[in-house]
């Protein structure tokens, strides 16, 4: 078969799930990977769907987050205003979204409602049969009617194939930073994340770890392959297991010899975890704060990290020389936010972060304050599939961000 996968970003970035999901369909097919405005293949959104049309692909398959989910269906309807090509899309806001998705969604034929890795490769052999509608993580709409399949267990993270990096970049130098995976998963449930909803699909065997020796394969493969300034571990919770992190982080400095960068909740950041990160070229760390109001955020986000412990991180990392980036939010969908801003900024000021990155709170479905927003009807419909990084997609909020100002180098 003859496969168009698109991947729903306007950046072109490399995306690892979307990557590992297309790295895993079988070698007999053929496979033209789309990332929107990627470098490789230069595609416009307006002229894709008649290169599709064009190129007599057999399936399309795309991946999508939530944030751009109405131009993924708007790309959909392009396409099969020109040709009825069957439709597969996936991603994290069909996982969080569920089978509900395909209502009065004509131009979905199928959805894969949880991770794809496992899933596209029981849907392409099986696809033309009977018994594709029998596989897991499958929904389809049939005379009318949604069906919806149980879903697969959690991937054996053991399995996943190389990243396949040639899908985003061609082979030479891209430079910067190379984004990797060790783990996927969260225990937490901050009721502004998706994670909550994951947690609920798979328990906790959601929450799991790469082996480590696969981990340093992949990165030997990409340093072999291209070169890059530093690698950026963007996993949740990488370092929920400090055994795991030190053997991996240990093999990374002895065996490549190449820094990273990861992120961390501040409750995981101590005098044993600093003092890995100084040996093995850890560059720089990521620390959510989120809101400087501890109480509101205990009450409202199911965050319990002490302000004193966000100190004692920030403080821990500078002493080592260790930059810091502090994740915050603003726009929240309850309370006296400009109090609640003040309050952030101060408290950056305080902790005295590298970089501070401030986006607006964006309410994901799946989440509790997803819930809340709609049940005080306080989403503005028009601006709802906005970046988070752009403007609020609440009725009642203008930008603030005035009272942030980037700490830039130190």
């Amino acid at each position: 078969m003859k496969i168009a996968f698109i991947s729903m970003d306007p950046k072109g970035a490399p995306l690892r799930g979307a990557g590992y999901v297309a790295a895993s369909i079988p070698s007999e097919h053929e496979v033209v990977f789309y990332c929107m405005m990627n470098p490789i293949s230069d595609v416009k959104y307006t002229t894709l769907p008649k290169l599709i049309s064009d190129e007599k692909y057999d399936i399309v398959m795309v991946s999508t987050m939530t944030t751009l989910y109405s131009d993924a269906l708007r790309l959909i309807k392009d396409i099969k205003a020109i040709k009825d090509v069957p439709v597969l899309m996936g991603g994290v806001h069909p996982m969080v979204v569920g089978p509900k998705l395909l209502e009065g969604n004509t131009n979905i034929d199928y959805l894969c409602t949880g991770e794809g890795e496992t899933f596209v490769k029981d849907f392409l052999n099986n696809y033309g049969k009977d018994s594709l509608f029998e596989i897991n993580n499958l929904a389809y709409t049939k005379d009318g009617k949604v069906y919806s399949n149980p879903l697969n267990p959690p991937e054996d993270l053991s399995t996943l194939p190389l990243f396949p990096l040639h899908l985003f970049y061609r082979p030479v130098n891209p430079g910067g930073i190379m984004p990797i995976t060790a783990t996927r998963g969260c225990p937490y449930s901050c009721t502004y994340c998706c994670n909550s909803t994951f947690l609920k699909m798979y328990g906790k065997r959601y929450v799991r770890y790469r082996p480590v020796e696969h981990v340093i394969d992949e990165l030997k493969y990409l340093r072999n392959k291209y070169v890059f300034k530093l690698f950026n571990f963007g996993d949740d919770m990488i370092l929920t297991d400090i055994d795991y992190i030190e053997e991996l982080f240990t093999l990374l400095k002895s065996e490549l010899n190449v820094p990273y960068g990861c992120m961390a909740r501040a409750e995981s950041i101590n005098e044993r975890s600093v003092e890995l990160f100084q040996k093995t070229g850890c560059r720089h760390v990521g620390l959510g704060v989120e809101c400087g109001d501890e109480k509101f955020r205990r009450k409202y986000l199911n965050r319990f990290v002490s302000n004193d412990q966000i100190r004692k991180a920030f403080k821990l990392l500078r002493e080592a020389n260790i930059r810091t980036v502090a994740f915050n939010m603003i726009g929240w969908p309850f309370g006296d936010d400009d109090k609640l801003t003040k309050i952030t900024a101060d408290f950056n000021k305080e902790i005295n972060p590298d970089f501070v990155q401030v986006t607006w709170f964006y309410p994901f479905p799946g989440t509790k304050l997803y819930d809340y927003c709609v049940e005080n009807d306080l989403i503005d419909k028009s601006k709802s599939l906005l970046s988070y990084h752009a403007e609020s997609t609440l009725k009642m909020y203008k930008n603030k961000k005035s009272f942030f100002k980037s700490h830039g180098r130190r």
